[in-house]
């Protein structure tokens, strides 16, 4: 792979809005993720390339080999962190995740379009 090509592939993400369902979850202002190559994994035998988004503040942690894969996982780490987070009542959540609850919330919200 060329060279431009490969740092096309590190272009930050920005991204407004994430459908989850009947709603979406709106940024406030764009949430921007620069992609970095995923350090290599011994355990590998094809040694495939990864690109990695990590937000430990906001449980995202995603890779794919190309940015499509890696639009996809981010989408639903985002879907799957705000259910398993945002959605739930403070009581039931850790302490951990009332602080991912809480970035989440400082930085969107969910809209619905019905």
């Amino acid at each position: 792979m060329r060279t431009l090509e490969k740092l096309d592939l590190l272009a930050p993400f920005e991204i407004w809005e994430v459908s989850l369902g009947s709603i979406s979850i709106k940024f406030y202002e764009p949430l921007i993720l620069t992609p970095c190559w995923l350090e290599d994994d011994p355990d590998d035998p094809d040694e495939n390339e990864y690109l990695v988004v990590r937000r430990p503040d906001l449980d995202l942690t995603s890779w794919g080999q190309d940015r499509k894969e890696l639009w996809n996982c981010i989408q639903g780490d985002i879907r799957e962190a705000w259910e398993c987070f945002v959605r739930i009542p403070d009581d039931r959540l850790s302490p951990q995740g009332k602080k991912i609850k809480a970035a989440y919330l400082a930085i969107a919200e969910e809209v619905s379009y019905e």
